[in-house]
């Protein structure tokens, strides 16, 4: 759905310099006709490209909308009058205004007359004249469309229209529908119809040999009973004739009652009509497909197959026929124009009523909208092996809104499909049941309340939106809406195509409960529209909806959403778009004139005269009063809404005010502007031979952001050095195929020595020293291998337990792991630890027992020697086994 991105732009809006795009429309002041056109919506504003025709009173005022924004910007001085005046015949007040397909005509329409005008060029209207322009305009149905007839609801261009011959549909409220084929050249084409039908006797017809002529001036008409029920509220075609849409539809009329019925004719054509390549292969391959499925159907009737044989044979005639090949002016399109059947009626059979299912609570209809189903080309072309290249995204069956009075919105689908069908030439004499049953619904999908509850009756009326199909816009008291049908539409046309019929009800139920129509009110009006809204598709001014109040134009730019070309999302701005507002626009109760003049100046001996207290004095009083009362409350309220918006305002103001001061305090917290600690900043640099003089100053705002970026910068530089001088490192050490430096043999040959010393020589090599080998190594030696004491009393009791010791074998540890030779060295540690305590307890045994206190000389020296000699021992295989530990460490870390 597209979002509002700018509300009624300045070239548009009353200003002090040029106003021009405002007046074009402004009201003339006048009041307008209170007829029966007044309890209907009002269609007044109609475009050609961005040409703007807006009706005021009896006159259609032209301009440019391209030509008032360039203007505009260029220019900001006051200038002409940037549109310009055409005059029409018209006798009353315009309450619709069509212009043709190509652009060549409009159709000029009041309570009960038509006209149609001829149109100027482009470039005639925009040579820069501003005087009025009479219009050579047409009356259409001199005695058809008069005061004394029905007045008139819909006209309608037809979109199958022969080019240079367009066609005109004119449906009144008595349900009387006539077509125009207007040949400007033939005045007798503006004065009599080339088809016209009375629906409510088509309605009761049984064969084309009825009379279903529509009323004529001065005929007397009877009684009908369906004169209530069959009053006509809107009519529209249900397709535009484009290439993607079923051909049924382009020549589909339908027509809704104001009671709630809906009614359809199939085919309405003119006697020259246009058709795109597709539609005649499409109707004829799905005619065909048909007539198969009913041949071998047993429950088929015959009505059925009466309807799809005329079927067959319409389309066999057009085929029969050669096509007259045309190149549209404007679009440079080719048409194939055909002529319709001369063996058919040109009267097709009144489809309906449908009825609603479920039947909503609704009140009297005021317009009706249709969206043509898409057909499914890949199976058409497939012949053709150009499947691939056909893109269908969209529902294959139609889908039918119904506007009300009450301020609803009913989204109802079709899902039978309307088609052609004829009455008989003449009735049948047999009857069967199947000739009257021809009931036909329309599934009431949603449900929208667009007005406030508390409104009584008011005229909807819908717009097709120029971007996309499955969107529509809603002209109401309240403004525009727009329904967007796109977030259901998909899943209902991948659901009704689905194949397998288990779980359908599930599934739509929970389609239902997950995606819903979306809906927008992207104009909000505080008076009542004084036309419905256009909408428009312009490189020059974007997607612009417009519409017109009292107070003057009101209009919305809107975002055209348009599909990603490539799978990766768009990127989104740091800061988001501010949300636009409307711009305040002054009501016309303060330019409109008083009327107190002008109630003075209709009695002026009243006022000369000397002042008396008479009737008429008082007379003249209570008016004057009656008046200026109206006057002055309608100012009022006026100053009381403009009040009301500056308080507002003015509250708004202070909101922005203190986010932009929170804001500053946040930024102020980043750039260090509120912090009271000074930065030293150096001033004169000393490598250029200054004297480095450093300052004391304090850094804030983007100095200090810069600081801390250059910082940042500059450590991740390091970083970056750090983790290159390691990189280079580990290649060197990775094996990198270099020579090793004398250290590190030298430390090679250490370890392998310490190896044999502590481990012995690997077995099966005789010692080999190459590394990867899978030899075994000796455990580690005993401590008598590095100690040895022949007198010790270890040795002594070593000698004695000798077949004990033999017993007792030392655990093989893994030659390749260097915690098991770690756990070797400390184990003969706390062996030796052992034999020293030992040998310290005997000694001071021996030396108390007997308590000989005379030993010799000699043996207490001899003693003492070899005390001190075992304790350098220790100390040194401490200090050796610390060694040995160390370098174990080292190597394990490697």
């Amino acid at each position: 759905m597209p979002k509002v991105l700018e509300y009624t732009p300045a070239w548009l809006s009353r200003g002090e310099g040029s106003q021009a795009g405002f007046d074009l429309f402004r009201q003339d002041g006048k009041a307008q006709s209170k007829g029966e056109d007044g309890d209907r919506s009002r269609r007044t504003i109609a475009h050609r490209g961005t040409e703007v025709f807006v009706a005021v009173g009896k006159v259609v005022r032209w301009a440019d909308l391209r030509l008032l924004k360039d203007a505009h910007e260029s220019k900001h001085g006051h200038q002409d009058d940037g549109y310009r005046i055409l005059k029409t015949p018209a006798a009353f007040d315009i309450t619709t205004i069509s212009v043709s397909p190509d652009g060549s005509l409009i159709a000029i329409v009041t309570a009960h007359t038509c006209h149609v005008g001829i149109l100027p060029t482009s470039a005639h209207l925009r040579s820069g004249e501003t005087s009025p322009l009479r219009l050579r305009a047409f009356q259409v149905g001199p005695t058809a469309h008069v005061l004394e007839q029905a007045p008139i609801t819909t006209a309608l261009w037809h979109p199958l229209s022969k080019p240079g011959v367009p066609s005109l549909l004119t449906v009144t409220k008595d349900a009387c529908v006539r077509l125009w084929e207007l040949d400007i050249d033939n005045r007798h084409s503006f004065d009599e119809p080339s088809i016209a039908v009375d629906l409510k006797k088509l309605g009761n017809a049984t064969s084309t040999a009825t009379d279903l002529s529509a009323s004529k001036y001065g005929a007397k008409q009877g009684f009908s009973p369906d004169e209530v029920e069959m009053q006509v509220a809107a009519a529209c075609f249900g397709g535009s004739g484009a290439a993607d849409e079923h051909a049924w539809s382009g020549m589909t009329l339908w027509v809704a009652m104001t009671e709630g019925d809906v009614y359809a004719l199939c085919p309405f054509l003119p006697s020259q009509f246009t058709l795109q390549d597709s539609a005649l292969p499409g109707l004829t391959t799905a005619v065909v497909a048909k007539t198969r499925a009913l041949t071998s159907d047993i429950k088929a009737t015959e009505s059925e197959k009466k309807k799809v044989g005329s079927q067959s044979k319409w389309l066999a005639d057009l085929d029969e026929q050669e096509p007259t090949t045309l190149i549209d002016d404007t679009t440079f399109e080719r048409n194939d124009v055909y002529s319709r059947p001369a063996k058919f009626a040109s009267i097709p059979r009144l489809q309906g009523p449908f009825r609603l299912s479920p039947e909503p609570d609704f009140g009297e209809i005021t317009d009706i909208h249709v969206v043509a189903p898409l057909i499914d080309q890949s199976e058409l072309y497939e012949e053709f092996g150009d499947e691939d290249e056909v893109e269908n995204e969209g529902l294959s069956v139609s889908i039918i809104c119904l506007a009300t009075n009450t301020g609803k919105v009913h989204v109802c689908l079709d899902l039978d499909g309307v088609e052609a069908e004829w009455l008989p030439a003449k009735r049948s004499r047999s009857f069967a049941l199947d000739d009257v049953d021809d009931d036909k619904d329309l599934l009431l999908f949603e449900t929208f309340d667009l007005v406030a509850a508390d409104v009584d009756t008011v005229h909807c009326a819908f717009t097709a939106s120029p971007s996309n199909r499955y969107e529509v816009f809603v002209t109401s008291p309240a403004g525009t809406h727009t329904l967007d049908f796109n977030p259901w539409i998909f899943g209902l046309e991948a659901e009704l195509t689905y194949p397998h019929e288990e779980g359908s009800a599930l599934r739509l139920e929970n389609l239902l409960d997950s995606t819903s129509t979306l809906v927008d009110h992207p104009l909000a009006l505080s008076s009542p529209p004084t036309s419905t809204a256009i909408a428009l598709l312009d490189s020059t001014i974007g997607f612009f909806l417009l519409t017109s109040n009292p107070s003057g134009p009101v209009a919305a730019t809107l975002d055209l959403p348009h599909a990603p070309q490539n799978p990766y999302p768009p990127t989104l701005l740091a800061l988001p778009a501010p949300t636009p507002r409307e711009p305040y626009q002054p009501p016309a109760t303060f330019y409109t004139p008083s009327t107190l003049p002008q109630l003075l100046k209709s009695n002026p001996a009243t006022l000369k005269q000397r002042l008396q207290f008479t009737p008429s004095t008082l007379q003249t009083l209570t008016e004057a009063h009656r008046v200026l009362s109206h006057e002055t409350h309608n100012l009022a309220l006026s100053a009381a809404d403009l009040f009301r918006r500056i308080e507002r305002l003015r509250s708004e103001l202070i909101d922005q005010v203190s986010s932009v001061r929170n804001l500053s305090n946040r930024v102020d917290t980043l750039t260090g502007a509120d912090d009271s600690a000074d930065f030293s900043r150096s001033i004169g640099p000393a490598e250029d031979g200054g004297d480095g003089i450093v300052e004391d100053a304090k850094i804030v705002g983007s100095e200090r952001i810069e600081q801390r970026v250059l910082a940042a910068v500059g450590a991740n530089k390091g970083l970056e050095e750090r983790v290159e001088e390691v990189r280079r490192k580990i290649g060197k050490l990775g094996g990198g195929g270099g020579k090793l430096t004398r250290r590190e043999e030298m430390f090679g040959k250490e370890v392998r020595r310490l190896e044999g010393m502590i481990g012995g020589e690997r077995k099966g090599d005789g010692g080999a020293e190459a590394e990867g080998g899978d030899g075994a190594v000796t455990p580690p030696v005993k401590p008598g291998a590095l100690l040895r004491l022949p007198n010790s009393p270890g040795e002594l009791a070593k000698r004695e337990d000798a077949p004990a010791e033999a017993a007792k074998q030392v655990p093989e540890v893994d030659g390749q792991s260097l915690t098991a030779r770690l756990s070797a060295i400390e184990d003969l540690r706390e062996r030796l630890d052992n034999e020293v305590e030992d040998a310290l307890g005997r000694l001071q045994s021996a030396s108390e027992d007997n308590g000989r206190a005379s030993r010799s000389g000699v043996a207490s020296e001899w003693k003492r020697r070899e005390m001190s000699r075992v304790l350098a021992l220790m100390e040194r295989e401490e200090a050796l086994i610390e060694a040995v530990t160390g370098r174990l460490s080292a190597l394990g870390g490697l």
